[in-house]
């Protein structure tokens, strides 16, 4: 939606790792409404639940226990894997098993019971979960489209051939979408300071100490607008944030506090996309990869945040990725269209033409890739209607914009 504040809701305290966005959408997917208490303990208690593990012991579980679980309350755990005592089992998280994958960019973001009414607020701030009912946003249907079942059961079963935890390419693309869509406003002139740095690394705190002078500038750039008293109130919080930052500038390393919360959020996740790597995966030192000032050129050519979502988000990350793509014709867009639809169909036979198109681009791009921009497929859509009106039909939302699409039957190519 143009002329939105683009800011992420709750940054603070939420998880880092974006694999566990799966298992809370799967969650809010399994009933109609929940609240946040009831959904946040059904989430913890299903990523800590235990696992036995049997000796003889890999050396990437050994390692994880040794540097990631070094709190006295896993001493006997710490002896029985590393000291291999008694020669017995030992029973893990399932989440701690997950982390210990040599293949994840970060074995950082062990989720804790405390944070649990905390946690789903990443997901209702990059629009895949509903606000107060805690129910499903089409978006999370767009996630668990490109989510394969065993990802899902691995959540319940230990299976490390499917750690969940790990993002595919579709992972990514439906994640970064959400990202930049919601918290545009601050990532692009982050990541455009962070480009900036002298050096090959920093570290949180330096990436923290650039938040509170983008926040202000967001402010001032807002202030004059019409705006709602909500967002008059998420201006208000903006300021408070920078403030808060500000006052441990100068200050010892903690692992809590504004600066750290708020940084993180925006540094974690892009290191499950690619977009930074981490020279010690326990340690929140950060470099960003050689292709990040190319995607960022790509945005600032598109001049808005919402050109460059409908015109070159596809493109843009396929550059990224190093991919060779062609654009997508007519026939091949029309099925995926077709296909995105039926997955993603409300009851009435109705799906939010963004979320459409989402899944249609992000299926072309990884298993056959192909372009197709979300602002084509609105323009396909329309052209296709006008041809066969039986063929497809348009609601609009509040604002008199077309927001939804019904498909009447299949494209050529789709089976009905």
């Amino acid at each position: 939606m143009a002329g939105r504040i683009r800011v992420l809701d709750a940054a603070n305290r939420t998880m880092q790792r974006l694999g566990y966005l799966k298992p809370l959408c799967a969650l809010v997917n399994e009933t109609e409404t929940s609240n946040l208490a009831t959904l946040g303990k059904r989430f913890i208690d299903r990523v800590t639940k235990r696992v036995r593990i049997a000796p003889p012991f890999d050396a990437e579980t050994r390692d994880y226990v040794k540097c990631r679980l070094t709190d006295g309350t896993y001493r006997e755990l710490r002896k029985a894997v590393l000291e291999g005592a008694n020669g017995s089992p030992v029973y893990l998280e399932l989440q701690d098993a997950y982390l210990a994958d040599a293949s994840l960019p970060s074995r950082t973001g062990k989720l804790v019971e405390t944070g649990a009414r905390r946690y789903p607020y990443l997901g209702t701030s990059m629009g895949l979960i509903k606000k107060g009912t805690y129910s499903a946003l089409t978006r999370s249907l767009v996630l668990m489209a490109v989510t394969h079942k065993e990802e899902l059961n691995a959540f319940v079963e230990l299976d490390k051939k499917h750690n969940p935890l790990r993002i595919s390419d579709s992972h990514a693309l439906v994640f970064l979408y959400c990202l930049v869509d919601n918290d545009a406003a601050v990532v692009q002139p982050f990541f455009q300071r962070l480009v900036s740095l002298p050096g090959t690394s920093f570290d949180e705190r330096v990436a923290g100490d650039l938040l509170p002078d983008i926040f202000r500038q967001i402010e001032k750039d807002q202030r004059n607008r019409a705006i709602t008293a909500e967002e008059r109130d998420r201006l208000t919080l903006l300021l408070k944030g920078a403030a808060s930052i500000d006052k441990w500038k100068g200050k010892a390393y903690t692992g809590g506090g504004a600066r750290q919360e708020s940084a993180t959020v925006r540094l974690e996740p892009y290191c499950d996309l690619g977009f930074l790597t981490k020279p010690d995966r326990d340690r929140f030192e950060y470099r960003v990869t050689d292709r990040v000032r190319n995607w960022l050129s790509s945005w600032e050519q598109a001049g808005t945040t919402d050109a460059f979502l409908q015109e070159r988000f596809f493109s843009a990350f396929a550059a990224f990725r190093g991919w060779t793509v062609r654009q997508a014709d007519d026939d091949q867009a029309s099925d995926a269209l077709v296909a995105a639809g039926g997955a993603l169909k409300s009851s009435l036979g109705y799906s939010p033409i963004t979320d459409v198109a989402l899944l249609a681009g992000t299926r072309l791009l990884t298993q056959r890739r192909q372009v197709l921009e979300l602002g084509r497929s609105t323009e396909l859509l329309k052209a296709l209607q006008k041809r066969d009106p039986t063929f497809l039909r348009f609601t609009v939302d509040r604002m008199g914009t077309l927001a939804y699409v019904k498909f009447l039957k299949a494209a050529p190519g789709v089976p009905t």
